[in-house]
């Protein structure tokens, strides 16, 4: 039987990132921090619409989780993941 991995979108302010870090902290595998001082969503692309950055990808469980986590405790509330 074939798992299907649930598909999410993470959307990113980054212009109103404060560069705290704790998502780097919590989910390394998707965050880093950048020379500018504020964190970076590993493979996501801006949306010139929004201006936010958005990554959409399929996760495993543990992913799933380590990204509400990093959106959890963002002391900015910045970022957003979405199930789609």
């Amino acid at each position: 039987m074939i798992s299907l991995m649930p598909k999410v979108k993470v959307i990113f302010d980054r212009q109103s990132c404060i560069g705290a870090g704790i998502c780097c902290v919590v989910c390394p595998k998707f965050w880093k921090m950048a020379k500018d001082g504020k964190a970076e969503l590993l493979g996501s692309k801006e949306n010139p619409e929004t201006g936010e950055y958005e990554l959409e990808i399929e996760v495993n469980e543990e992913d799933l989780n380590c990204l509400k986590e990093s959106a959890d405790s963002c002391p900015a509330q910045v970022i957003k993941v979405e199930e789609i």
